[in-house]
């Protein structure tokens, strides 16, 4: 990113937020050991892609690593630590999936930026963004059977999802790293992109989604998350309705028809989120 035009907001810990405009990035910053993420980067992450979310100055939140990688996923000389932390009476915390469920907790826009490494776990917590972008010298492998390592449920779950059983089988019995086109083609990122373009496109993909309108974004969003909800009409009827005089649409429109960019400002509000 442009470090003429980008504010570092917090630079303590292993997990750094740097803001540009209305796009606020978490960067994982154990470069290393390839961004591997220990229990104290899961909890750190938790933590601040919450506070973000309630930043009324941040639009949209961008996961990506420091360096040339993304991540190796969970810190190998951690991973009790990781997966499977003691918490007393035989209880065990999965603090990666921790980090998982907070990131798809989110109403603000989420995208990963996926360069180099992105293997095991790390492959989960970029994948539980709401868009997964890939330049094409990334190198995604989901591989805990390496490790004797059974993968936490909702990376299992979400692969399956997005790339079907067989193919997931395919991949978490082997382990093989699989091509950048064929992450592509099967699902496993949303976009690829060009290494030597990855930069400046990705960033300018992530500043027009916060140019957007913010009403519309977060609430198709909320709606997408929310397919299989038994409420899911009343939640559409509630959206629906809103959307027919909310002051984005008027601003949209009315711009529009004076030939003029519109310049968005509703911003989601912690009164406005729906479970």
């Amino acid at each position: 990113m442009n470090s003429e035009v980008v504010k570092t907001v917090k630079a303590t810990g292993r997990i750094r937020v740097f803001r540009d405009s209305g796009v606020s990035t978490l960067q994982i910053s154990n470069p290393k050991k390839r961004n591997a993420l220990d229990q104290a980067m899961c909890i750190e992450l938790e933590k601040l892609i919450l506070d973000l979310d309630r930043d009324p100055q941040t639009t949209v939140i961008v996961l990506r690593g420091e360096g040339q990688d993304f991540s190796a996923g969970a810190a190998l000389n951690d991973l009790e630590h990781v997966l499977f932390a003691e918490v007393g009476n035989g209880e065990t915390i999965d603090y990666l999936s921790r980090a998982d469920s907070a990131i798809r907790s989110v109403r603000k826009p989420t995208i990963a930026l996926v360069r180099g490494v992105c293997m095991g776990g790390a492959w989960q917590i970029a994948a539980a963004c709401d868009i997964l972008l890939a330049a094409d010298d990334c190198r995604i492998a989901i591989t805990p059977a390496k490790l004797g390592i059974l993968y936490p449920r909702p990376g299992l779950e979400r692969l399956v999802e997005r790339i079907g059983a067989d193919r997931a089988k395919f991949l978490l019995y082997s382990g093989i790293e699989v091509s950048p086109r064929k992450a592509a083609a099967w699902g496993l990122v949303s976009e690829l992109m060009e290494a030597n373009l990855f930069e400046v496109e990705a960033r300018e993909y992530c500043k027009t989604v916060a140019s957007l309108s913010q009403f519309a974004v977060t609430s198709m969003g909320h709606l997408i998350d929310q397919m299989q909800a038994d409420d899911i009409d009343q939640r559409w009827a509630e959206l629906w309705a809103e959307f027919q005089t909310h002051e984005d649409l008027a601003h949209g429109r009315a711009s529009f028809l004076a030939g003029q960019k519109p310049v968005f400002s509703w911003r989601l509000d912690r009164a406005d989120l729906r479970s």
